[in-house]
């Protein structure tokens, strides 16, 4: 990618909301690129202290009824109407990469420097969906900290759900981000 395309692509980032999210999207190749972005994220000591999990097709669907649940059991008064929007969540985009943090015991790279690494794989993915001309928004919520939630997608004891990356091919156009001057978050230290 000339130097231009890469600038244009670093300041043009943005997030495209699940709702505008349509077929098709990225596989085969595309999605290779993209979980290959990720891998190139910085990752001291080579720990890989991240997986990702997959959703899409049926899968979604059946997501959203564990999203549903999960809202139930940690928010028993929960309207129907909220569980309705929850459950409707993970079907609002065709592909949803989950981000799963799997620490790993080291000496050296603290847990909150791995978890940066997650970090960057995940806006590796997102840069690169966009340079193919995909969108992507990554999303959370307190259903990532849901230990009944996790369990029911097999995650392993010492992992951690820290969201997921929903993808597909913008149905409108969500560029045009007003950004925050970077010298007012920016000073020099002297010494």
């Amino acid at each position: 990618m000339p130097y231009s395309q890469a600038v244009e692509l670093l300041l043009a980032r943005h997030a495209t909301p699940a709702k505008y999210l349509a077929e098709p999207a990225p596989q085969g190749e595309h999605l290779d690129l993209i979980l290959q972005a990720a891998m190139s994220a910085p990752d001291h000591g080579g720990l890989q202290p991240w997986r990702f999990l997959l959703v899409r097709g049926a899968a979604l669907a059946h997501l959203g009824e564990l999203f549903a649940e999960s809202l139930h059991r940690r928010q028993p008064e929960a309207s129907f109407e909220q569980l309705e929007r929850e459950r409707d969540k993970p079907t609002r985009s065709p592909l949803l990469i989950l981000l799963i943090f799997n620490p790993q015991a080291s000496a050296n790279v603290p847990e909150w420097e791995q978890m940066m690494s997650l970090g960057a794989a995940a806006e590796h993915m997102q840069l690169m969906a966009q340079a193919l001309g995909y969108g992507s928004v990554w999303l959370s919520g307190q259903r990532c900290a849901d230990s009944w939630l996790t369990h029911q997608l097999g995650l392993e004891e010492n992992e951690r759900l820290y969201g997921y990356l929903a993808m597909g091919t913008p149905s409108t156009d969500c560029t045009g981000k007003v950004r925050g001057n970077p010298w007012d978050v920016v000073r020099e230290w002297a010494g």
